[in-house]
């Protein structure tokens, strides 16, 4: 029979978007410490996206405390409006109604970088002709 594992304490992350993923750049066991290091990352970088979450140990793992189940505090929202201060509180989870409508769904309109795009290929035409102009007229 295997022994039974120690219990772990309920940690505190917080996170920094990074691409379509998230970062963990701090983690610790008090809720007051993280909320005041939370406020801190925000106050220094408020254009960045930054999440704090609960982190309970998962005992039902096969990863030797290495798994844990993760839980929404708070979540800083760059885009919201100075009102809201950007801060974004999880709402009450509701029970499900039924099937979702699975031919609706959310678009959200992203900007293509065209200016970007462009830039880099007239640089690249033009770095592109200026080596054939030097390799090809020196002979």
């Amino acid at each position: 029979m295997p022994t039974p594992r120690p219990p772990q304490p309920t940690r505190f992350a917080i996170q920094k978007a990074r691409g379509k993923g998230w970062k963990t750049l701090e983690v610790g066991e008090e809720l007051a410490h993280a909320k005041a290091r939370f406020d801190r990352m925000v106050g220094i970088n408020p254009r960045a996206y930054f999440r704090l979450i609960q982190l309970d140990y998962n005992a039902d793992s096969g990863y030797e405390g290495m798994e844990f189940n993760w839980t929404l505090i708070e979540l800083y929202d760059p885009t919201k409006g100075p009102g809201t201060g950007g801060r974004v509180r999880p709402a009450p989870k509701a029970a499900p109604a039924g099937k979702p409508d699975r031919k609706r769904k959310a678009v959200e309109p992203v900007a293509l970088p065209l200016r970007v795009y462009l830039a880099v290929i007239l640089i690249g035409t033009f770095a592109g002709a200026l080596a054939y102009l030097h390799l090809a007229g020196g002979r």
